[in-house]
């Protein structure tokens, strides 16, 4: 067996390469949209109130909510404080992968650590102030539970039942836990195995039911312009979820000319070839597959049935599977190269990272999905504007948050509309005074901006002609043209 998927010091060094990478930058940015939502249930007074926060965002649990809450309250409202919580529980998942993949097969818990502590997916989420990494966790966890503990089912259900209340997608991988399970005990415990796994997922699930009927069952929202559909759009943010090439229009976001998805498309690839050449061998791992893929179509369905759109985060739980399936092909390879000498899996294990490593950078310098709030904030105070405009609507609340951690009132916004023709920028050629545009990169369209600058309006951040890779544009008159 290779040194390095053989010895103990794998895991702690492939555990603290995922805390390395998740701690890079982690305070660097502003809190966005979401995250700001989510941390002004900080400011609440009663648990009864946070609860009540979270039942109003759609999709939501209150569990995540609740830590932040605590987190307000030990660290205050810093973006490094808050963030290092989430990274907290995505580290935990690496540990709990490499424990899982150990007992499952001896050699692939360090190959299905390294893919997620190196997966660029899990690092982004793991610097937001969301629920995806505490729920990637309890999914890590309850895996764990099941394969090292199948005869504490009370603890297994509880594990089951938080992972619920962190987000109810979590339940996605339950089958497989399940699985799994039985797979490894021996032939004539598995019914027992099976029974007790049942019985812990259902004492889960009545545990989450005053949430589910309460609350998700009962929820509705208008369709979305991009509600999920089986169409060509959804499958392109489907195989973004899955960390394959990446053909968004958007440059930051794509990843077609990254090695990363690539390897992973060869490692779905040769997880089901191996399966099916071998299928009762591999019961296993053609278990994992089905519920990968499965589990995949339940979400975009669900998104369908209620008018939402589909985002890569959405899957993110699926990191499990993926990681476990991907590991046991990278342990087979590693076995193929053992004929060549003890360092083969070393040698692996390095083309591994250096394939990882321009996706890993590319994360790092996407200024598009990281927040400047804060830097428009301050940008917006000296330039001391009678009037404000922004698109779209609701980022009010993000730059409103900063302005107010700064001690400014928030303004009365204005709404720009950035996609009419009409509206733009005749509506503010009659505006007098100083006047401040602040438009998402999604709103910040070269013609948009051109008209702008044609009405009078220059960029006041950044401090550079804007490239496309920027959260927030800030655009000033200094006064009405007449």
């Amino acid at each position: 067996m290779s040194k390095f998927s053989a010895q103990p010091w794998s895991a702690l060094a492939i555990v603290a390469l995922g805390f390395a990478l998740r701690l890079v930058n982690l305070g660097g940015f502003s809190f966005w949209f979401d995250e700001v939502g989510q941390v002004l249930v900080g400011r609440a007074d009663t648990l009864a109130s946070v609860v009540e926060i979270a039942a109003a965002h759609y999709g939501a649990a209150p569990l995540d909510y609740l830590i932040t809450w605590a987190g307000v309250r030990l660290v205050g409202e810093s973006e490094f404080g808050l963030r290092f919580i989430s990274l907290t529980w995505s580290v935990l998942s690496v540990a709990l992968v490499y424990g899982s993949g150990e007992r499952l097969q001896r050699g692939v818990g360090a190959w299905a650590a390294l893919l997620v502590a190196t997966s660029p997916l899990a690092v982004r989420y793991a610097q937001e102030v969301r629920f995806y990494s505490l729920a990637l966790m309890f999914c890590a966890a309850t895996l764990w539970l099941m394969l090292h503990a199948p005869r504490r089912a009370w603890v297994l259900a509880l594990s089951m039942a938080l992972g619920l209340y962190a987000h109810a997608y979590t339940a996605l991988l339950w089958p497989f836990a399940g699985w799994a399970a039985i797979c490894r005990a021996p032939r004539a415990a598995r019914l027992r195995v099976g029974l007790r796994f049942l019985a812990a997922a259902a004492l889960a699930a009545a545990l989450f039911s005053p949430w589910l009927f309460g609350e998700l069952l009962g929820e509705r929202v208008p369709p979305f312009a991009d509600a999920a559909g089986l169409n060509a759009e959804t499958l392109r943010r489907v195989l973004a979820g899955w960390e394959w090439p990446n053909l968004s229009p958007v440059p930051a976001r794509n990843t077609a000319g990254l090695p990363l998805p690539y390897l992973v498309i060869g490692l779905h690839v040769g997880a089901t070839a191996l399966a099916l050449a071998q299928p009762r061998r591999s019961a296993l791992w053609l278990g994992a597959l089905a519920v990968y893929f499965a589990a995949t179509l339940l979400v975009v369905l669900n998104d369908m049935r209620v008018g939402y759109f589909f985002a890569p985060r959405q899957v993110l739980n699926l990191l499990v599977l993926r990681a476990l399936f991907g590991g046991w092909v990278l342990w087979r390879v590693q076995r193929a190269l053992h004929l060549g000498g003890r360092a083969a899996g070393l040698v692996l294990a390095g083309a591994v990272l250096l394939i990882s490593a321009p996706s890993l950078a590319a994360h790092y310098a996407n200024q598009r999905d990281k927040s400047n709030a804060a830097r428009v904030a301050e940008t917006l105070i000296a330039f001391a504007p009678d009037e404000f405009w922004i698109a779209p609507a609701y980022d009010q609340l993000t730059v409103n948050y900063y302005l107010e951690r700064r001690g400014a009132a928030a303004p009365a916004w204005r709404v720009f509309d950035a996609v009419s023709e009409s509206a733009q920028p005749q509506s503010l050629i009659g505006s007098t005074g100083r006047v401040v545009v602040v438009l998402q990169a999604s709103q910040a369209a070269p013609e948009t901006l051109r008209r702008l600058e044609q009405a009078g309006f220059v960029i006041l951040w950044p401090d550079h002609h804007p490239t496309g890779n920027e959260h927030f544009i800030a655009l000033g008159r200094p006064a009405a043209r007449r």
